[in-house]
């Protein structure tokens, strides 16, 4: 696998493999068999360190531009952990199996709360879809979405509209990264 190296610091296996999770799942959720994943591995795996690489500038930027985060900006960070693990025992526990401590889990959670903000701020002038951009893309799309006739606009409205907004973040997410990626010494090398 290749490796990269961002202002001198190596991305690591772990940053390209969880990318790269993050990549099957979607595609698993998108209705790719596995085969077809399998098939598709290189480009995913060339894909996820570059993803990983983008992810390595948001965090360097968010830290050089020391983006505010308070305590109870991160005490909800730790209570939607604290849900998603099933509750307070499971949490410890959890921290207990990584041989983490509170204290630098919280720091990871302020530095991912740091970044969220750094992100939203980088989609903040993108519009909402407009209702005439939802029909055209029904008319566009119309057999993808309806299920053979079975669902009308109105079933998918929302999920168009969702579907439309994390697009335009997308690219206002791709322009922001570019920038941050000509400013950036990025050096691979075969691993």
């Amino acid at each position: 696998m290749k490796k990269a190296f961002v202002n001198g610091a190596e991305i690591t296996n772990g940053s390209v493999q969880f990318e790269l999770d993050r990549l099957v799942r979607f595609y698993e959720s998108h209705g790719f068999s596995k085969d077809e994943i399998e098939k598709s591995r290189p480009q995913l795996e060339d894909k996820a360190l570059e993803q990983a690489i983008g992810a390595r500038l948001l965090i360097d930027r968010a830290l050089q531009l020391d983006v505010p985060v308070t305590a109870a900006d991160v005490d909800a960070e730790v209570a939607k952990v604290v849900a998603q693990v099933g509750g307070e025992e499971n949490y410890r526990s959890a921290l207990a199996a990584q041989g983490l401590a509170e204290e630098n889990f919280r720091r990871e959670l302020e530095r991912g709360a740091k970044v969220n903000k750094l992100v939203a701020q980088a989609c903040a002038g993108v519009p909402e879809p407009t209702e005439s951009e939802v029909v055209a893309h029904w008319e566009a799309n119309k057999a993808a979405w309806s299920e053979g006739g079975q669902r009308t606009l109105v079933d998918v409205h929302d999920k168009i509209k969702d579907l439309l907004r994390h697009a335009a973040r997308g690219r206002a997410m791709d322009a922001f990264i570019a920038e941050l990626r000509e400013k950036a010494d990025i050096r691979y090398e075969r691993g």
